[in-house]
């Protein structure tokens, strides 16, 4: 049977700290004792058919390096290269392609493993200075509907910082944390006349989590809350800078994995609420974005199989804006020093016009190869 470790209060509050930074991934690496690992990934979806049939495609392979320089202090290091294209009628419209931004974080675990720090360093090694042909591209990946592996070219130079404590009580294990990104001026956009500046807020976000075993299995839940100041914009040599805030957001996630028929059965759910704010062209709407999700986990000759089935609803100020069902497959593989993990996965939905009420069909397709280094 496929057995998930016990929860700790050491994984709790790890766990605090990988959503409270950009570095969950890595963070996975370091408590699975990984010193590398790639995970190419191909992701496209499909709006609509025939001559204004719209495609969006991503090709990306990020790298994880685990630096474990004590039992207590490690440091990762995160990067990746993407190509992203927009197709309208089988025509190239837009794309962008090359580095994306460098994260170095260093973690150090204090006392009985019950507290962790957490330094990360966002090196502006992407481009983060996008032009007008690469604009559709860059922008459609940013999208908290129609999940892209990677959501960014670049974000210039920033700077995290944050901390996570985790104590038993009773049969639960209960975690705190919090942590505050602050991020440099750079280039946003290259316009025809002059370069658009942009300084993203600071953004501080406050994490809560718990989980306890039930019986053969385990029980975890989580609630975040992530605050931001106001954005700032303004044009090479312009006489005034224009603010805007995104919108606070709350996410509130869980899962429930018990035993059953020699496999674990996974059922789990988040949702995203972006509460209303202010764009730099007009209102920013509030935003619901909810998944429910149900996975299987068995073992077959030694082979792990994972199949899951997803449902994903987006709202948009209250109104209807989408709804997909995610098919997926994941396998692990050994051989020899690597574990493999292919995954596939089939995407079908509708994104509707908030106003209107009009569907218009999205399909999506995805493929990946996480390859670990143990």
């Amino acid at each position: 049977m496929s057995r998930s470790f016990a929860p700790t209060p050491f994984l709790a509050a790890a766990t605090l700290v990988a959503g409270l930074t950009a570095g969950a991934p890595a963070l996975h690496a370091q408590l699975q004792g990984t010193g590398l690992i790639t995970a190419p990934h191909f992701t496209q979806y499909t709006i609509g058919s025939g001559a204004g049939e719209r495609s969006i495609t991503q090709t990306a392979l990020p790298f994880v390096v685990l630096l474990p320089f004590s039992e207590r202090f490690t440091v990762d290091v995160t990067t990746a290269y993407a190509n992203s294209q927009v197709k309208v009628g089988g025509s190239t419209q837009s794309s962008i392609s090359g580095l994306t931004d460098t994260q170095i974080r260093g973690n150090f675990t204090v006392g009985q493993d019950m507290l962790v720090f957490t330094v990360g360093l966002n090196i502006p090694t992407g481009q983060y200075t996008v032009t007008q042909d690469q604009a559709d591209a860059a922008g459609q990946i940013g999208n908290d509907f129609l999940n892209y592996p990677i959501s960014s070219m670049g974000n210039g130079l920033a700077g995290t910082g944050g901390v996570a404590l985790a104590r038993a009580m009773g049969s639960w294990n209960v975690g705190l944390g919090a942590s505050m990104r602050k991020s440099a001026e750079f280039s946003a956009y290259a316009l025809s006349a002059s370069e658009f500046r942009f300084t993203p807020a600071d953004e501080y976000r406050l994490r809560v989590g718990a989980d306890r075993p039930v019986g053969d299995g385990q029980v975890s839940l989580g609630l975040a809350y992530s605050a931001f100041g106001e954005d700032a914009a303004d044009t090479t040599g312009g006489a005034s800078r224009t603010t805007a805030s995104t919108g606070d957001r709350l996410t509130v996630n869980g899962m429930w994995m018990v035993p059953v028929r020699g496999g674990d059965l996974y059922l789990s759910g988040w949702n995203l609420y972006r509460l209303a704010g202010q764009q730099f062209g007009g209102d920013a709407p509030k935003e619901n974005v909810a998944n429910l999700n149900a996975a299987y986990s068995t073992e077959i000759g030694g082979i792990l199989l994972q199949p899951s089935i997803e449902g994903r609803f987006w709202q948009v100020d209250g109104a209807r804006a989408g709804q997909l069902t995610n098919l997926n497959v994941r396998l692990r593989l050994g051989a020899g020093s690597f574990a493999l993990f292919p995954s596939l996965g089939y995407s079908m939905g509708t994104l509707y016009n908030v106003t209107t009420g009009d569907g218009t069909d999205v399909t999506g397709f995805r493929g990946s190869l996480t390859v670990r280094l143990n």
